[in-house]
């Protein structure tokens, strides 16, 4: 099928502009025009014209709620952890989709919280106090996210070298933290192996797919002043533990507009499962007002970086699974509908069921993957002053 292109005249209507503003957009590099068979009228891009209104709606979007500094808007703090510019993802510099093809979670977690090795050896394990193990037991019949949330305030309670303001003891405590979570998660002894192949090995998934666990970790561990990330980091402003950053972190990723997500993403997959056109469904979906959870990302007006990795990795290794190809036709049906790509949500949800892994799974790599973030933030904050915004009031004046 050939290049669509556009009159003068209809890509200003598709971008809802006047024929001067369409031309400044042409004088200012925002949009490409070429000759039309020698004759003076210039035609533009179908695709080109879709991707700056694209852009512009999410411009737009940001401009609305910049008012709030706290959405998607202003900058409110400095961080040398993580940058998202261009589309990309940076690990202190290092892309994050390098990292996710050679790298475990491990070697991201040194490299965000700039230490080497050490706190990472063998001996580093946290010790089964009673207290813990009664809180294990008790954890055992829960959701992950759940027993993670159950097993922290217990642990912190004997891991007395959590609260010594040195650097090095908070690195060793961040690596206790990581392996408890992560036994929370699989339900197995304690373990220094690598966490992905901890998670392979309890999922059962094969060494040659166990990969796209490694890289759903990886591409987790960090994103800027994400919810969780921004309360995990308030709450070690105020000089806490990194067992209360951690614990703040997982009650903000349980929620359905972050980690949560996740579920609402299952949940619409699930009801497609059982539908003989996912595109009418998906369109009447839309239509009737209802969003598609899995899509878009105000970050990414190009699409989520994060989840495009993951599919060229989910191709590389699982080509002719059902469940991606299943996933690919609702991508391809959602974006055509809202013009918004799968983000990481999508993509990790799309790993869980490619896998075969157990339900929450998808929150389980998530949340397993920000903890290293949310310690990375919180061991930097601890160099910092307190978070304390102000409040924009709006609410009746006061009497005279």
């Amino acid at each position: 099928m050939g290049k669509e292109w556009l009159s003068s005249r209809e890509a200003a209507r598709r971008l809802g502009v006047s024929s001067a503003t369409l031309y400044a957009y042409v004088s200012r590099g925002l949009l490409r025009s070429e000759g039309s068979n020698g004759q003076r009228e210039r035609r533009y891009s179908a695709d080109d014209v879709a991707l700056l209104k694209r852009r512009r709606d999410v411009g737009r979007k940001a401009e609305s709620i910049a008012a709030n500094a706290l959405d998607f808007g202003t900058p409110v703090l400095e961080s040398s952890l993580t940058l998202i510019e261009r589309g990309r993802l940076y690990y202190r510099g290092w892309d994050a989709s390098h990292l996710a093809r050679g790298s475990s979670l491990e070697r991201v977690a040194q490299l965000l919280w700039q230490c080497d090795e050490r706190p990472f050896d063998e001996k580093n394990l946290p010790s089964m106090s009673t207290t813990l193990r009664q809180a294990w037991q008790a954890a055992s019949t829960l959701a992950p996210v759940d027993r993670c949330l159950l097993l922290l305030p217990a642990a912190a309670r004997w891991d007395h070298p959590s609260w010594v303001e040195d650097r090095g003891a908070m690195l060793e405590t961040g690596v206790r933290i990581l392996r408890l979570l992560t036994a929370a998660v699989t339900l197995e002894p304690l373990s220094a192996l690598p966490i992905h192949e901890q998670l392979a090995t309890t999922w059962t998934v094969p060494a040659d797919k166990a990969s796209l666990i490694r890289a759903a970790l990886v591409l987790s561990a960090d994103h800027e002043f994400n919810a969780s990330t921004f309360a995990a980091r308030v709450v070690a402003s105020t000089g806490a533990n990194l067992h209360g950053s951690t614990i703040a972190g997982l009650a903000a990723i349980n929620g359905p507009r972050h980690g949560g997500l996740t579920r609402r993403v299952t949940a619409l997959f699930d009801s497609l499962k059982v539908e003989p056109d996912i595109e009418a469904t998906l369109r009447q979906r839309v239509a009737d007002g209802h969003d598609l959870p899995g899509f878009g990302h105000p970050l990414y007006p190009d699409g989520d970086i994060r989840a495009a990795t993951l599919f060229e990795i989910l191709r590389e290794t699982a080509v002719d699974a059902p469940e991606l190809v299943f996933a690919e036709r609702i991508a391809e049906a959602g974006e055509q509908l809202t013009g918004r790509k799968p983000n990481v949500d999508f993509a990790t949800v799309t790993i869980e069921r490619v896998l075969g892994l157990p339900q929450d799974s998808a929150l389980a790599m998530f949340l397993l993957g920000r903890t290293v973030g949310w310690i990375a933030h919180a061991i930097e904050q601890s160099e910092g002053s307190l978070i304390r915004p102000r409040a924009r009031y709006t609410g009746p004046r006061p009497t005279t």
